[in-house]
């Protein structure tokens, strides 16, 4: 009989919507019986990487990722005729996102959620790579998914922080950094390898290759999924269909996996 003797990490990059991808994929590993001792995440990735480190079960994640919908984490921070501060550097707001967050795990610390957690952020001033483990995660959450330009960026210390696709898109390093024996990443923002079917879908492919060149390099991870999202909608795609595809990409791995772990 199989049994895990190794501790394994579980990266979960950014994607926005693609970000239902990870529930997929955790299903998979639950399913083969696979434990994950320490989690990092970065925007989407950040969020289910919370509330998977926090305890929540599959059925409870799935429920998450199918409630997830702009109109309930944002708001439109344009509209308001009284902006100022950081206000005036978005065109919405993630207020509600740190709100859903809570509504799904509470008003934790780091230091109370059931797995270790790190979330992945960047210095809006400095362009550096910020790794966040510890203070309110519902807030770190919120500062990981800021779309500099898109979405107001958050106050963090001394810090104004936005979204960690800026810097390091799928967080590697800091799961070796944190004991992992064994990491496993997960890249939703997969360079297309074919022709692209319309001038958006090139666009998207040239952004998610800059993207990778300015994270950690996927080969730090013993284990690479990407799920087959090259042309899913970023914004508002098929909550189920995107969780089917990150299923699809993470049972082929399982037999890697479980060499690796054992």
């Amino acid at each position: 009989m199989w049994r895990q003797r190794k501790r394994l990490g579980l990266a979960l990059g950014g994607g926005v919507a693609r970000g239902r991808a990870h529930v997929g994929v955790i299903q998979v590993l639950e399913e083969a019986g696979i434990e994950v001792s320490f989690v990092s995440g970065v925007s989407a990735g950040a969020m289910v990487g919370a509330c998977y480190a926090a305890g929540l079960n599959v059925a409870q994640l799935t429920q998450v990722a199918t409630g997830f919908t702009w109109f309930r984490v944002a708001s439109f921070s344009l509209l308001n005729p009284f902006r100022q501060g950081l206000d005036r550097l978005g065109l919405v707001d993630f207020e509600n996102l740190e709100m859903f967050v809570i509504d799904a795990i509470g008003d934790v610390a780091f230091d109370e959620l059931k797995l270790p957690f790190a979330a992945g952020a960047t210095d809006l001033l400095t362009g550096e790579r910020i790794v966040l483990t510890s203070g309110r995660v519902a807030h770190a959450v919120r500062a990981s998914a800021a779309v500099p330009g898109v979405v107001v960026p958050v106050r963090w210390g001394e810090r104004i922080l936005c979204d960690g696709f800026a810097s390091n898109n799928v967080p590697i390093q800091i799961l070796h950094d944190m004991g992992a024996d064994v990491v496993l990443a997960v890249n939703i923002m997969p360079v297309g390898r074919q022709v692209p079917s319309s001038f958006f879908w090139a666009g998207s492919t040239a952004l998610s290759a800059l993207v990778l060149q300015a994270g950690d390099p996927l080969d730090l991870a013993d284990v690479l999924i990407e799920p087959d999202l090259a042309e899913i909608d970023y914004l508002f795609p098929s909550a189920a269909r995107v969780v089917q595809l990150g299923r699809e990409a993470a049972l082929p791995a399982i037999p890697q996996l479980r060499a690796l772990l054992a």
